[in-house]
């Protein structure tokens, strides 16, 4: 939402004209989503196990499909690539909390 749109919808909730309202200074806040920073966000499998979700694991170098590893569970696990998705690194989850 820009400015000019933020003091239009005010000035049409409040009835004030969009003089006042722009002279009154109203501005969007920034709440601090929840959505993680682009930096935080990896490639993750949920465990079958514990159904937590555990870091996509690096290819092989030849190519060969590898299988994922769940620390809290201690196996070592088969996914299908419809399973990955992006997901907030650990250290992001331990941060946010």
């Amino acid at each position: 939402m820009t400015r000019s749109q933020l003091d239009g919808a005010v000035a049409q909730a409040t009835g004030e004209s969009l003089l006042t309202v722009r002279r009154l200074g109203f501005s969007l806040m920034n709440c601090g989503s929840n959505s993680p920073d682009p930096e935080d966000l990896c490639l993750v499998i949920d465990c079958p196990f514990c159904s937590r979700p555990v870091p996509h694991p690096d290819p092989a170098r030849d190519g060969s499909p590898t299988l994922a590893e769940c620390l809290a569970c201690d196996v070592y696990f088969d996914y299908a690539p419809a399973e990955i998705y992006a997901g907030q690194r650990a250290s992001s989850v331990a941060r946010s909390s």
